[in-house]
């Protein structure tokens, strides 16, 4: 997240917790500890995870954060927004005894995966701790896309390594929350973060 001074309070902790959530409830779907029942109150967890962050996005982007309000817009709009929706189709679906084709889904879980882990470098200039959470979200996008199209790793083993990858994002989110709720709030480091491994001049 930026550094710079808000013209609001940062929208950081609740855009990490929204993502925490998100990273929780996909580990209790991928793992199978989520039955299909549940996709209705899934969708609706993730509904409010898309108001979280895509708050944060555009505040970000209103303080000049190009990463962090693109990174902010993408996991908004995809990750929270349209898995919302499709959870919300596959149950409506599933109700009225409707096909819910998917065709599109690995095609579009790829793209993902190509975009965040081109842009996950522009984060070495920020928190080391954000910036490993980043790799790990990367490497379970890429077992999501295996899952998808179902190649190289048999889909019960992608499906464990994303899921367990989507967990460590999740611990790390509400690490980071945590952090800059503490440490702005008393003035001082309290949840170390780290120093950028990268410095800009």
């Amino acid at each position: 997240m930026s550094n710079e001074s808000h013209s609001f309070a940062s929208p950081a902790p609740q855009a990490l917790g929204a993502l925490a959530i998100a990273c929780f409830i996909f580990f209790g779907l991928l793992t199978g500890r989520i039955g299909e029942e549940s996709r209705l109150a899934v969708a609706c967890w993730l509904f409010g995870g898309f108001v979280c962050q895509f708050v944060a996005a555009i505040i970000e982007l209103k303080d000049k954060s190009l990463a962090a309000g693109n990174v902010m817009l993408l996991f908004s709009s995809f990750f929270m927004l349209v898995t919302a929706l499709i959870n919300l189709a596959e149950f409506i679906c599933h109700a009225k005894g409707i096909h819910f084709a998917m065709a599109s889904d690995p095609y579009a879980w790829l793209v993902l995966a190509i975009v965040l882990s081109l842009f996950t470098p522009a984060y070495l200039v920020g928190s080391p701790v954000f910036f490993v959470a980043l790799i790990f979200a990367d490497a379970a996008l890429w077992f999501l896309v295996m899952l998808k199209f179902r190649s190289i790793l048999p889909p019960a083993m992608a499906a464990q390594f994303a899921a367990y990858c989507i967990l460590m994002v999740g611990i790390f989110g509400i690490y980071l929350a945590t952090a800059n709720i503490i440490n702005t709030t008393f003035k001082k480091t309290v949840f170390p973060v780290g120093k950028p491994l990268v410095v800009v001049n």
